[in-house]
This record gives C-alpha cells, structure tokens and sequence, in this order.
C-alpha cells in the first residue's frame, strides 16, 4: 500500500495508533502506556542491544536481522468489556535498517505467560510488524515527494487456524482495517491535519474511563425499567456518563465525605439541584452513590412513581420564577449548592445568575436548545440582553481554542453567549466536551469565581433589567414542593 511520504510521517501516525488503540478497534477502550524507552543508534549500542537480546526471553526486545531497535514503547490494552476480556501487555518496538534510517519497521508483541492465548480483541498472532519501505533510489527527481509503501507481516500464533490469505477470515479483514487507518492518518498528516477538538481537560481520560465503566455495571439495569417513551439506551447511559464526570469533578472541587470515603470523593456542602431534571435519573444515580441533592422540574414524570423512596421524595415539580420577590430560596438554593443543568432548556442561561446570588455555589450545565433569559437565542437579535462586549470577544478566543478555526455555528455561537455570560457573574468558564451520546454534549462549569469581578451585583442588575423588560415568562407546572 503506497502511502507514506517520510518515515518520519509513518513514525508519527504509527506512534499515534500504539498510544490510541481505539481507533482502530471497538473493543479496545485506551491504552496505558507503562514504558517508552529510546535507545542510541551507534556501533556500541549496537552490540548492547544485542547482549540485551541474549539476555532477556525474546519478546522483550525483538531481533529482526539487519534491523537496530532505537525505541520501544509497553502498553496495556484496556478493554471496553472488562468482564470478558482481560488487559493484555504488549510491546512495541521500533527498529530501523542499518545503514538505512529510512527504512523502519514497527514490531508488536503481545506479552503472554505460558498457556495464554490472546483475547478476543488482539488478533491471534504472535507478532504484528508495520514496514515502511521507503520509495526507490531511482525515483525521477519529479518524485522526491514520492510515496513509500507501508506493508502489513504477522507470525501466526502456534496451532492458529487463521490464515491472512483467506480474505473472509477475522483476521485478514482486522490487519485491512489496520493498513487503512494508518494510511487515512498518513493523508490526514500530508494534507496538514490538525485535531480540532481537545477532550479531558477538566477529567482525565483514564480515570473517567476507569469509573464509568464501574458505573455502567451497575446501573446498565435501568435500561430494562425505562418508564419513558424516550430512548432507553441512550438516556441510562448519557446520565450514567453525565453522574460519573460529576462525581470526578466534585472530588476535585471539594473534600471527601466519610459517606464516600472509599473513593475518596467530596460532594457539595449544600447539595446539588438538578434543575429541569425530567425522569430524575441523574438524581436517582447520585443519591444511590451517597450524594445529598434535589431534582426539579415543571411537571412529575412516570418514572418518578418507580424509584425507591429515597429518591422519589427529593423529586420536586413546580416552577422556578426568578422574578420572584424571594428568588433565589433558601430552602432550596443553600450555601455551597452546586447547580446542574443537562439540556435544561430556558434554565440554561440562569444558571450563572443564580450561582452568583447563592453563597459558594458552582454549577455545570449542558445546553441544547437556545434561549437566552427572556427569550429565544438569536446571535444578531440586537435586543439580546445582556450585551457582554469584551467578555463575548475572550469567550469567542476560548472556544477557537477548542474547536479551532471552524464555521460559526448557532450552537457554537449560543456556547459563547452562555460563557461570556458566566464570566459577567464572576466565573472562570471552563468548557469540556463530555464522553456522552449525544450532539450536545459540550458542559460549561464555573467553580472558580474571578476575584476582581462582582458577580453578585452583576446577577442582581440582571433579575431587576429582566422585570423592566417584561418579557420573561416562567413555565406553567404542577406544585409538590412543601
């Protein structure tokens, strides 16, 4: 397969795929990287590696004949089913033909004790080499940027019926789709791609990953109990994701509990609210997990009757009026609460404002539809209130960072309303896209306040600018809140 213009270029896209798996398997969650080791390419080190070679079982620096190893990188392969496959350990060494640096090959080895067989994942192979062979000598000077060949080589585990040359067998269909996303990637990288999008920067990856999939098999159940005409699937497992980013977050933000002491992980001093919390799943899912906190929406939903008590007595129907004289309540907005908005809607935008109005509140919130305090969201409304000016310009820079140089879209344009409206309230607007299946899954978090912004004061000229305008009308609901 022609491809590879440098092996430079296949060293990047091959290093690339040894740290991130997943993109070239669904059963593969991450991989752990344990070791990444370089080695000098000289005649002394040379004979170095050699005597390593003499000295250690072989799979733990591989001898290809006129070949050097000058770098080696151990992973562990995480599965995404734990429960059916185990972790495999694999070595990946990287070597270069002597007297020909251009010429590399990859080697992978998976570490196996004696009587294991690889799982299912991992192709039955004993080894799997990637070799960039560079393009001929003789390559017309009109071809410098010539195209080298990337070639796929295995060595068939012992008693392995599989055979590469049967092109309907697993694992001749698993090494094409190897050889194709390494030359996707190998064109993305000669056509200049660079990543737009940049995840985990709030939670890391690996420990979400590790919790969520803890999580997942323990509410997985609730798919089978969905009382909603909703999507089942989707709606367990976004919420299952949704509980296990806050429950990361939380430990980073506040002190561990002794209710939760065995991960170690803090919760709100003065709860959370789920505001518009529809089939109180979310709530249902952090109350199980020792989380003190409320739901509230407009109206009650069927699944509510189906929860245990304990969750169906901190789910709330009524509405919500933040002109109202006494908003935001004690009773329920405490000191230190931490508020949630997931696709909540007109909420969206009051999340800032009440933060701000409540003693040491946070807040996370997940937008979907557009709308902006009194009315819906439109970027060239020029009777949008309130106008943030220098706070939309930081807002706007922010998010290029993250999405990078892209069409402004109205969702990406109602994300920067909604951070430069945080930043008026006096919060540092963090932003992070969330493991979860849906297109709106972008979170905006203010848990850290701007210590020269008065936020407070700001949130009350909003309330009392709002009331002048008349515009703002809180959803009709049933009450059953004492």
């Amino acid at each position: 397969m022609r491809v590879f213009r440098s092996n430079h270029k296949f060293e990047r896209v091959i290093t690339n795929l040894i740290r991130h798996p997943e993109l070239t398997s669904g059963l593969i969650l991450r991989a752990d990287i344990l070791s990444d080791d370089t080695f000098e390419l000289s005649d002394e080190q040379s004979h170095e590696t050699e005597s390593i070679i003499q000295e250690n079982p072989p799979h733990m620096a591989p001898l290809v004949p006129g070949y050097e190893l000058f770098r080696r990188i151990r992973r562990r392969l995480v599965p995404k089913v734990p429960r059916r496959d185990p972790e495999l350990e694999q070595d990946c060494s990287l070597l270069q033909r002597s007297g020909r640096p251009d010429d590399v090959v990859v080697l992978m080895v998976p570490l196996l004790k004696d009587g294991e067989r690889v799982p299912h994942y991992h192709p039955d192979v004993a080894a799997i080499a990637f070799r960039y062979i560079p393009a001929s000598d003789n390559e017309s000077a009109e071809k410098l940027d010539a195209e080298g060949r990337l070639r796929l080589e295995i060595i068939a585990s012992l008693g392995s019926e599989n055979t590469a040359l049967d092109t309907d067998s697993r694992l001749f269909k698993t090494c094409k789709v190897l050889l194709t996303t390494a030359a996707k990637h190998s064109q993305g990288l000669h056509n200049g791609y660079a990543k737009r999008m940049h995840h985990d920067t709030v939670v890391p990856r690996e420990i979400y990953q590790d919790l969520y999939q803890i999580m997942k098999e323990k509410y997985k159940h609730l798919k089978n109990e969905w009382a909603e005409s909703t999507d089942p699937t989707k709606n367990v497992f976004e919420d299952i994701a949704i509980a296990t980013f806050l429950i990361l977050l939380w430990k980073d933000i506040y002190e561990a509990r002794e209710s939760n002491e065995e991960r170690r992980c803090g919760q709100p001093p003065g709860g959370f609210i789920d505001m518009g919390c529809g089939a109180g799943l979310l709530v249902h899912i952090l109350r199980s997990e020792g989380y003190e906190g409320i739901g509230i929406d407009v109206r009650a939903r069927k699944s509510w009757k189906y929860y245990p008590e304990q969750t169906q007595k901190h789910l709330f129907a009524f509405t919500l009026d933040p002109l109202e004289p006494t908003f935001p309540s004690s009773d329920i907005f405490k000191p230190g609460c931490f508020l949630i908005g997931n696709h909540a809607d007109e909420l969206s935008p009051w999340l800032p404002v009440i933060a701000s109005l409540v003693e040491n509140a946070a807040y996370m919130s997940i937008p979907c539809c557009s709308w902006a305090l009194d009315s819906r969201f439109y970027r060239s409304d020029p009777q949008l209130y309130p106008p943030l000016g220098a706070s939309l310009m930081e807002a706007e820079s922010q998010l290029e960072n993250r999405f990078g140089p892209s069409r402004v879209s109205v969702y990406r344009a109602y994300l920067c309303w909604l951070m430069a409206l945080s930043k008026e309230c006096g919060f540092e607007s963090e932003i992070e896209a969330l493991r979860i299946p849906s297109t709106r899954n972008w979170a905006i978090i203010g848990r850290n306040k701007i210590g020269s912004v008065d936020g407070r004061e700001k949130a009350k000229e909003i309330l009392a600018v709002v009331g002048e305008r008349k515009l703002f009308k809180a959803r009709e609901g049933t009450s059953s809140h004492s």
